[in-house]
């Protein structure tokens, strides 16, 4: 394996240095445009597509929930694979798999090959998630609260960008399905771009080499604390967004808005969630102490939620800001803890899966859960408070995240991670 792996690393000229940290910042953000865009597209054509394949409620909620549950799946594998050929070379492939997800909604003209669409969008996903916390630690390790919010935000963006180029490019372009395609054909030319730039990277990736350990489930940080930890935060966090983001559209639509309208504060939401993203990360960079940065954002979070649930109408603006700070607060700083707490590339992408695999696989939940409640009760209101519930007991695990919690550096019994908590 170490063999494989070696040959995959070649050297490089020693006249290519490698890329300046401007560069892997910009593609760590092209990259996150590219990792949620899929999400935002689906919800402002989900009357078109559910007119066109002839599905209810539940099965639209489905739509989002098997894409998370696939990204919450396939995190893990793609931290094995990176294990083994390297984290570089591993999101080549993975963006080579989205934009192939992606493109076939050309064809999806049943429920069965658009599912079959989105597992595969969804696996991508998910794998390229795992995968991002080690490449900002390693490669940006200076600058990584900057450069996490950058890559948190442009997620944000990615989801705002296709919920409001999504009817217009319907229109344009003759159909759903061809403006699904377009985040296809993006993915396929950022696959050409970072694979241009890896082979800048190979000289770091050599140096990463002495970090390489066996690629198995078990060496995710199962008995870790402090990782479980992280998992139970991120995974109320994902919950909570992972509805917001399939039924905001859809339960303003409902409430009697244009779905023009309901785009628009879908994309208020977004710009919101957008300026947390880019702003808490930041501050991380000069302070030790996350938990006044959680808690502002999980009680925000909550707020908005519950204006929703009160007066969706009478308090759109109000509540979809506090939502997206919130929202976007929890998520950005949720990727933070996870480089906070690891010491190498290596720990940072088991961190990542592990959390991955458990948060996007519950967190799947929340849109299926809420579709389900509306075609129980014809409405949204149940629904809504079941995510602010949830959000309640995220805000209740914030005080544990002292600052100086580590991983286990054998993330296999956690008995140095028993140690460090005690000490803490």
């Amino acid at each position: 394996m170490l063999e494989k792996r070696q040959h995959a690393t070649a050297p490089l000229p020693r006249d290519r240095p490698p890329p300046p940290t401007w560069v892997i910042v910009l593609m760590m953000a092209v990259i996150g445009l590219n990792l949620r865009a899929t999400l935002g597209a689906i919800p402002p054509l989900l009357n078109e597509i559910s007119a066109d394949l002839n599905l209810n409620a539940t099965m639209e909620g489905l739509l989002t929930s098997i894409a998370v549950i696939c990204m919450g799946i396939c995190a893990p594998i793609g931290q094995r694979v990176a294990a083994r050929r390297g984290a570089e070379l591993t999101t080549v492939f993975i963006l080579a798999t989205l934009a192939l997800g992606g493109l076939m909604r050309l064809a999806a003209t049943s429920t069965a090959l658009m599912v079959t669409s989105i597992v595969v969008t969804g696996a991508a996903m998910g794998a390229g998630s795992a995968l991002v916390p080690g490449l900002i630690r390693h490669h940006a390790p200076k600058i990584r609260g900057t450069t996490t919010g950058i890559y948190s935000a442009s997620l944000a963006i990615g989801v705002a960008l296709a919920a409001g180029l999504a009817v217009p490019s319907s229109d344009l372009l003759g159909g759903w399905r061809p403006a699904l395609a377009v985040w296809g054909a993006f993915a396929a030319l950022t696959a050409v771009a970072w694979a241009v730039m890896r082979t800048r990277l190979l000289r770091e990736l050599q140096n990463a080499n002495n970090e390489v350990e066996p690629a198995s489930l078990e060496n995710l940080p199962w008995k870790s604390r402090t990782a479980w930890w992280v998992v139970l935060f991120y995974t109320g966090v994902s919950i909570v967004g992972f509805s917001g983001l399939a039924w905001i559209i859809p339960l303003y639509v409902e409430i009697g808005e244009t779905p023009e309208k309901a785009a628009s504060l879908f994309i208020i939401f977004q710009i919101a969630h957008l300026g947390a993203m880019l702003t808490l990360p930041v501050i991380t960079d000069f302070t030790a102490d996350r938990r006044p940065m959680l808690g502002i954002s999980i009680g925000a979070e909550c707020l908005g939620i519950a204006g929703l649930v009160v007066a969706p109408q009478q308090l759109a603006v109000v509540s979809l800001v506090l939502f997206g700070v919130g929202l976007g607060g929890g998520f950005a700083l949720g990727l933070v803890l996870m480089v906070d707490y690891t010491t190498s590339q290596r720990e940072a992408a088991r961190l990542g899966a592990m959390t991955m695999l458990v948060a996007y696989t519950f967190g799947a939940s929340g849109p299926l859960i809420l579709g389900l409640l509306f075609d129980v009760t014809n409405g949204f209101t149940a629904g809504y408070l079941v995510v602010l519930l949830v959000g309640i007991a995220t805000l209740a695990i914030v005080p544990v995240f002292r600052p100086g919690r580590k991983l286990s550096p054998t993330n296999v019994t956690g008995t140095e991670d028993r140690k460090l908590n005690q000490q803490n």
